[in-house]
């Protein structure tokens, strides 16, 4: 790629951001958990709801927002989404005392509103750059996106331990006032002739026409089969640390750490030069290292050993975080919008179902089999992704 000019360093670090909502809304809030079950007087499973909600609100807005970019463009409904993001923010900050199902309905609106974000940085991204340049492109996105799961947990599990679960989301408002801002600079990428032009109703059946393209779906489901394992571990570290006996601050330090491995894999994959290599490679690497962790959690071996083997896990995850998004909307270029969407949506619907298994039953048992499962699923869609010519 050339070098890049001011304003092209500005684009991809806010697109690097506005795609690290989903790690702010999800990774901030992590350490914070433990503090918020016994607060809210909830059970593992019940207080993992809230993860959960921010996931499944992170898939709708994407399913929603996605098309809807490319009917008004890419500016609005980028805009409209920081709106929902901040105000549902700043309701759980200011209402006092707010019971299990408030807190997961207003973490519902946070995540569609944060969903809206994300799917727009990829159709950025994807108007803007194609083929390898694209790649890199969102190589550099990735790489920021990955510093936010360093920064997040060790930011929240500090405001948690000074300040309390509202500390975290009053971290999260500033966030998102700060990318509020800079989308107000933003320009449209997306001109009024590209635009699809058909009713909404009919951009929204554009999901069908995506969805019929088999490499595709085979494509985004192997990237939700890792994310399972990224956001699993995001829902399961929290009240593992704690089974050890350690409180929010560690939590935050081996989240952020797992951040580290994650972006030292996305930033590699173009160095693959291949992003169906990069696939292939993260279905090799994330089986065996699957089955090894169920061993060392099923037999209780420490924090530790957990701790080692997850971090070479989230490697491959971010291989494939980049490999795949590359390959996915290269598959449907057309569609841009919709496919970001469906992209982003398959990974946070995948992760809004296991977080809750994570603390089912045995909680080491519980996490030990839903990460063979996630590392299963990624691998097994490999029949449907071809080689590339």
């Amino acid at each position: 790629m050339k070098q890049l000019n001011d304003h092209q360093l500005f684009v991809v670090a806010l697109l690097g951001l506005l795609a690290a909502l989903a790690t702010v809304v999800n990774n901030m809030f992590s350490p914070a958990m433990p503090v918020l079950s016994q607060v809210l007087g909830c059970e593992i499973s019940e207080v993992q709801l809230c993860l959960t909600a921010s996931m499944g609100g992170l898939a709708l807005g994407q399913v929603v927002v996605g098309p809807l970019s490319d009917y008004f463009g890419r500016r609005r409904p980028l805009l409209w989404s920081m709106v929902l993001f901040l105000v549902s923010t700043l309701c759980i900050m200011l209402i006092p005392g707010m019971g299990l199902k408030w807190m997961i309905f207003l973490r519902l609106l946070q995540g569609l509103g944060a969903g809206g974000g994300v799917v727009i940085s990829r159709s950025i991204a994807t108007d803007m750059s194609s083929g390898n340049r694209l790649l890199k492109m969102l190589a550099l996105i990735n790489v920021i996106n990955g510093i936010m799961p360093i920064v997040t947990p060790l930011l929240g599990g500090y405001l948690t331990t000074q300040f309390g679960y509202e500390g975290t989301f009053g971290g999260m408002l500033v966030v998102g006032v700060v990318l509020a801002v800079g989308c107000l600079y933003l320009g449209e990428t997306l001109s009024v002739a590209q635009r699809s032009h058909s009713s909404i109703k009919s951009t929204m059946a554009l999901f069908g026409r995506v969805l019929s393209n088999r490499e595709f779906l085979y494509t985004i489901l192997h990237q939700g089969g890792a994310l399972a394992v990224l956001f699993g571990n995001i829902a399961a570290t929290p009240f593992i640390v704690q089974h050890y006996g350690y409180g929010p601050e560690r939590i935050g330090l081996l989240l952020g750490m797992n951040g580290i491995f994650t972006a030292l894999g996305a930033g590699f994959a173009p160095a693959l030069g291949d992003a169906i290599k990069g696939i292939r490679i993260t279905a090799a690497g994330l089986v065996p290292l699957s089955l090894i962790l169920c061993v060392l959690l099923w037999m209780d071996m420490g924090l530790w050993p957990y701790e080692v083997l997850v971090c070479l896990m989230l490697v491959f995850v971010g291989v494939t975080l980049t490999s795949s998004s590359s390959h996915a909307m290269e598959c449907a270029r057309n569609e841009a919008g919709t496919a970001s969407a469906l992209l982003g949506a398959v990974g946070f619907i995948v992760g809004g179902v296991v977080a809750p298994l994570m603390g089912l039953g045995n909680l080491l048992h519980s996490t030990a089999v839903c990460y063979v499962c996630a590392a299963l699923v990624a691998a097994l869609c490999l029949v449907g992704i071809r080689r590339k010519q």
